[in-house]
């Protein structure tokens, strides 16, 4: 009884909700009507906003005008803002490079006409906030990368800071772009102003020698990315945030590291992991909510970004045993996180798949870098065997996928890349263990047809 009347009270606030949505709708097309009225009678004397066409009838020809605008509405209102403010950026920095190569002003000189722009952006951004609250966002987003760049760069190649001074510094605007994102309730400006401020060091040096600053300067602004995806579920940043992350993390792990800096390579990876991992799941578990596809996939791209960061790190770029190390220690770690969300996310099986999927890559991998020849074959089959077991009892139809695809992964690798090589007797044992191994997941697709074909897909 509980139940229904549930049901029945959400039924009527449904009921509600709708009635007030019609009525506002009712008004919308009422005020969008007079609008057009007023103005076929005259040119419009004071500022009016662009109302969209959303809530009109498709064959209203009253309210085509505004069709026609919506592109040019869009270059106008938000595109033209968002290109301007970046463009303006580049030019303060590529202005600044060009004063230090031409020598043409003095260093202190240079770092303080960029603070004088940084603050004049944002002076405009505080006037224009009450009549043109986007365009003045986005006047705030530009200010705060100018900031962010000017206050880098006067620490890491003019030496005018001190480091706790410069680190206090870059915290304030940490903190203050975070708050005024909050203010202003606009994901723009967290764009812009915290993830924008991503490439501003490489307009101005290669900072080959200064990497420990670097990822430290992006560790700060990845710290304001969480607080902000936690507080205001922000997904957009974060996804940025993590591409270009691990972008710059594994382009000089690729380019640039050498053994000496094992050390930080190492703390970097392990604080860029933990606090996208923090990002993906805090929001919705936090808030007792089952994940969302994009939460998910945030999750499994940091697992898999660090995963390629650790194997390049520890291997030094060197394909060898320490490559085959690192894989059966992902394999190890993603099993590990997969049992972690199986019994304490019982619910969250779309994790739960990638997790377990990524486990079993890993072991495919790690099976194929330790051993060769036939070895690897029956080893990958025996494997695909255990999958095919794993999928009929737990009744997981993602499991038995994985083992078909294993097998075929295995045949592949006979047809093409070990019949080179493989003696005869090999060659027979190999061709006759994945036959009998088809034939008997054939006879089960054959002989438990329905039962499988119902299985639970989560």
């Amino acid at each position: 009884m509980d139940n229904e009347q549930e049901i029945q009270e959400i039924k009527n606030m449904i009921s509600q909700l709708a009635a007030e949505m019609s009525f506002h709708h009712e008004k919308l097309q009422q005020l969008q009507l007079r609008l057009h009225e007023l103005e076929k009678k005259g040119p419009v004397t004071n500022e009016l906003p662009v109302i969209g066409t959303t809530g009109h009838s498709p064959g209203d020809a009253k309210f085509s005008w505004d069709e026609k605008l919506s592109v040019e509405n869009f270059i106008g209102l938000r595109l033209m803002h968002l290109v301007g403010i970046v463009v303006l950026v580049i030019g303060i920095s590529i202005g600044v490079k060009y004063a230090v190569d031409r020598e043409l002003i003095s260093e202190i000189a240079r770092i303080a006409l960029a603070y004088a722009t940084g603050i004049i952006l944002y002076v405009l951004s505080a006037r224009l906030k009450k009549k043109f609250a986007l365009f003045s966002a986005i006047l705030f987003s530009g200010a705060m990368a100018s900031l962010y760049f000017t206050s880098y760069a006067a620490f890491v190649y003019y030496q005018l800071f001190s480091f706790p001074v410069a680190f206090i510094l870059m915290v304030a605007i940490t903190i203050f772009t975070a708050w005024s994102a909050i203010r202003y309730n606009r994901q723009e400006i967290a764009v812009l102003g915290m993830i924008g401020a991503y490439g501003i060091p490489f307009l101005i040096s290669a900072n080959a020698d200064k990497v420990h600053l670097f990822f430290a300067y992006i560790l700060l602004i990845n710290a304001g990315i969480v607080f902000l995806s936690f507080k205001k579920n922000w997904k957009a940043m974060v996804t940025v945030g993590i591409l270009v992350s691990w972008t710059l993390y594994i382009g000089w792990a690729l380019l640039r590291f050498t053994p000496p800096q094992e050390t930080a390579a190492v703390l970097f990876l392990a604080a860029f992991y933990l606090l996208f991992s923090v990002a993906s799941l805090a929001f919705p578990l936090f808030r007792r909510q089952p994940l969302q596809g994009l939460e998910v996939q945030h999750f499994v791209y940091n697992n898999v970004f660090a995963f390629a960061s650790a194997l390049i790190i520890f291997t030094n770029n060197q394909f060898d045993e320490r490559s085959t190390g690192i894989t059966g220690a992902g394999f190890f770690f993603f099993s590990f996180l997969t049992l972690l969300i199986k019994f304490l996310l019982p619910n969250e099986k779309l994790l739960f798949k990638y997790l377990a999927a990524m486990s079993v890559l890993c072991l495919v991998f790690y099976v194929g870098m330790k051993w060769d020849g036939v070895t690897v074959t029956m080893i990958w089959l025996l494997i695909a065997a255990g999958l095919f077991t794993a999928g009929v009892l737990s009744k997981m139809a993602w499991l038995r996928l994985l083992s078909i695809l294993l097998t075929a992964a295995t045949l592949i690798k006979l047809v093409i890349i070990d019949r080179s090589h493989f003696t005869t007797v090999q060659k027979i044992i190999s061709y006759i263990a994945i036959g009998v191994l088809l034939l008997v997941l054939s006879f089960f697709y054959q002989k438990f047809r329905a039962v499988l074909t119902n299985d639970n897909q989560s």
